[in-house]
């Protein structure tokens, strides 16, 4: 049977249809949220990330060496602070993120320290310090510290810097995840394939602070689930609706 649908009805329609789907997208488009699934050698998991604006995000953020040993008054351009975070983890539940605690940077040399972002913090793991900031980049991160060492670290990239975000578990360990960014073949040994990858560590109470109970500098996974197809079914009505065609039941075409 063919269906037969003057021009006003297709356009009201047609009109509903675009209506209903960008309604359907909008909570996307404008959410405060941002799910990640995730994993490496001590378990897999996924969070929901709560994002706020970073007003102290800056392209005058450069990831150089400073004489006042303090750290930069900017975070790197494109970042945004990670305020929350529940989720799951080797079976365990996500409850939350550890605090930034801003620290000095290290001091490469006699008056030289690293400019490193405002939001850099530290953790005491051990006898040692573990580096972290809960920043998230839409756009993927930049380079975030001065490339040292030999060759010099130069990678960046990813939806993390390579300071990463701490999750808070409710036996009271810790995860840590960051990324070590867009890697060249060969970067962390022979049989290194390149491409980007992340870093997991998990912390566990230990003295009244933190041991380490896992570590895996490279070869962890992150990603943001693609989005939904809620923006391509609304263009694909937008674009019926700008030529005014209807396909209906009982025409034919070659």
């Amino acid at each position: 049977m063919t269906e037969r649908t003057g021009s006003s009805g297709r356009l009201q329609l047609l009109t509903a249809g675009v209506a209903l789907a960008l309604s359907m997208a909008a909570p996307c488009a404008s959410a405060t949220t941002v799910r990640i699934n995730f994993g490496g050698a001590a378990g897999n998991g996924y969070a929901e990330l709560t994002l706020a604006p970073d007003p102290d995000a800056s392209a005058n953020y450069k990831p150089d060496f400073n004489a006042t040993g303090n750290l930069s008054p900017w975070d790197p351009e494109g970042a945004q602070h990670i305020t929350g975070a529940v989720g799951r983890f080797g079976g365990i539940a996500i409850t939350g993120i550890e605090n930034t605690a801003p620290g000095a940077p290290p001091e490469v040399a006699p008056g030289s320290w690293e400019n490193l972002p405002k939001s850099f913090s530290w953790l005491p793991v051990g006898a040692g310090l573990n580096s972290y900031d809960n920043l998230f980049y839409a756009d993927g991160s930049p380079l975030v510290c001065p490339p040292l060492g030999d060759p010099p670290y130069t990678f960046y990239g990813g939806f993390l810097d390579i300071f990463g975000v701490l999750f808070t578990l409710e036996n009271g360990d810790l995860v840590h995840l960051w990324s070590d960014g867009v890697t060249t073949k060969g970067a962390f040994g022979p049989d290194w394939p390149g491409g980007l990858t992340f870093g997991l560590n998990v912390y566990t109470p230990s003295d009244g602070g933190y041991g380490l109970k896992s570590q895996q500098f490279a070869g962890a996974f992150a990603a943001v689930p693609e989005p939904g197809i809620v923006w391509l079914f609304g263009a694909a009505l937008l674009g019926l609706l700008a030529s005014g065609g209807v396909v209906r039941s009982g025409d034919r075409k070659a």
